[in-house]
């Protein structure tokens, strides 16, 4: 049988498919081609091996889905003649000459062992913890002398850092090891105005760990490129040049900060932090009356204040008052609030870029009445694991001197300039929890006050009764 798929690989793909060698490791840009040639490898194996075995594990099930499985499928129609049988909801497909490749998450290690592999592929490696590769796939290559390509965007110095290192000194002396860098710019279908897009929008760091595939250790300060340049002298901005917004880190026992910022509507992305607060142990009200009072101070209002950016630990019930902070906010001061969830580390590459960009530019700036916020920027600092000093941890250091407003500053550009937004003024009534089980709990609307039944967690979607979604919904 002689299935021709379309496919024509760049020539720094056709090198490492042309390349024998039983262990492959690929660090790659953004882009640049990576997955797909993996796929088309293990496709190759699978069809030219009878009985084979291959995997294909990514750090989520959904990673798994959408960069394996579904591009596979996409290939149905071409391999439909070697094709016996696929399982959707496994992810598993099975050919007719007895091989399978089946698609994994790497989210349980302990999921992972016990099954004899003939050909391997990590994707995104870099996101993928030590322990799957070291206890359990790397043992499943062994008594079938399986072969293995791992590829990813770099992800800091870790474990994948050091299985690329090692692979390019051992491919020198044993031909069992081939090692490949793969910056997005080898890729002709990326254009130069969309490279020089890119290193407009990202800082230092990420150009070079997303796009150029380089290995950028963190160790140190986290906006190591905040500089005297970054700081300006006081100013109040006028409401009719600026939109104002609000981020915000709520505590009680722990400090409550604040970070008022203003967004330039001429080029709609230069941002100047104007004003700050930093209080501790003071309950919504209070924090409430502060706010009011900084507003008053610049000539602004409430109604100035396009949203507050928080974190969504921020809907959850403060314990002086019984109710939680965004829901005061919004029911009795009448400020909308938005409560987007993130990762950090995304989000700290977001304030990165504004800080300084690749390309040179700042478009972040901070009044330098804001003592706070400078002293807590330029304190900011990653740690290092204390299993291994040389490794660094990929979230900054908890302290609780440094990081209430960078979380503030954080909560403000992962709410403004990121498009997916929860909004709390009218919060939506799906769950997207994958596990939620059948367990009802009790929660109270924060908008009626009555309790109604839910079998989300207490801090999660929904937030209000039925019977006031549909009061909301009727007054739009």
């Amino acid at each position: 049988m002689n299935i021709v798929i379309p496919y024509t690989p760049n020539s720094y793909q056709m090198k490492m498919h042309d390349d024998p060698s039983r262990f492959k490791i690929i660090v790659g840009g953004r882009r640049v081609g990576k997955s797909y040639s993996c796929l088309h490898e293990v496709l190759r194996h699978c069809l030219s091996t009878p009985l084979a075995v291959a995997w294909w594990v990514s750090p989520t099930l959904g990673d798994a889905r959408d960069v394996g499985f579904e591009e596979l499928l996409l290939l149905q129609d071409t391999l439909k003649p070697a094709i016996k049988y696929i399982n959707e909801t496994r992810m598993k497909v099975i050919f007719k000459n007895g091989a399978s490749i089946t698609f994994k998450s790497a989210e349980n290690e302990k999921s992972l062992r016990g099954r004899g592999l003939t050909f391997l592929v990590i994707d995104e490696a870099a996101f993928v913890d030590p322990s799957v590769w070291k206890k359990a796939l790397r043992p499943a290559l062994s008594d079938k002398k399986g072969r293995a390509i791992i590829c990813s965007t770099p992800n800091g110095r870790n474990w994948f850092w050091e299985a690329y290192d090692s692979g390019k000194k051992r491919m020198v002396a044993n031909k069992n090891w081939g090692a490949y860098h793969w910056p997005t710019m080898l890729n002709p279908l990326i254009s130069a105005e969309d490279l020089e897009d890119a290193q407009s929008m990202l800082s230092d760091i990420e150009w070079k760990q997303e796009y150029l595939a380089e290995f950028v250790s963190r160790a140190g300060m986290v906006y190591s490129d905040f500089s005297d340049e970054n700081i300006i002298a006081p100013f109040t901005p006028s409401n009719q040049l600026y939109d104002f917004y609000i981020g915000a880190d709520f505590g009680y026992a722990s400090y409550t900060a604040i970070a008022f910022m203003a967004v330039d509507r001429r080029d709609g992305r230069t941002v100047t932090q104007f004003d700050e607060l930093y209080l501790s142990r003071q309950d919504i009200h209070q924090i409430a009356s502060h706010i009011d009072a900084v507003l008053a101070k610049h000539s602004l209002t409430r109604k100035d204040v396009a949203y507050f950016g928080t974190d969504p630990a921020g809907n959850a019930e403060e314990l002086t008052s019984g109710i939680s902070p965004v829901d005061v906010l919004r029911m009795e001061y009448g400020y909308k609030v938005m409560n987007k969830g993130s990762q950090i580390a995304p989000g700290l590459a977001l304030v990165r870029s504004f800080i300084k960009a690749a390309n040179g530019s700042r478009t972040f700036f901070i009044t330098d009445n804001c003592k706070d916020s400078i002293r807590s920027i330029r304190g900011y600092h990653y740690g290092l694991q204390l299993k291994n000093p040389d490794w660094v941890k990929e979230e900054p250091v908890k302290d609780g001197i440094h990081d209430h407003l960078c979380d503030a500053i954080r909560y403000f550009f992962i709410n403004r300039f990121d498009k997916a937004k929860y909004v709390a003024a009218v919060p939506n009534q799906t769950s997207y929890l994958v596990n939620q089980g059948s367990r009802t709990i009790m929660k109270r609307c924060g908008t009626c006050r009555r309790t109604f039944p839910s079998k989300t967690p207490q801090n999660q979607p929904p937030l209000i009764c039925n019977e006031c979604k549909e009061k909301l919904n009727n007054a739009r």
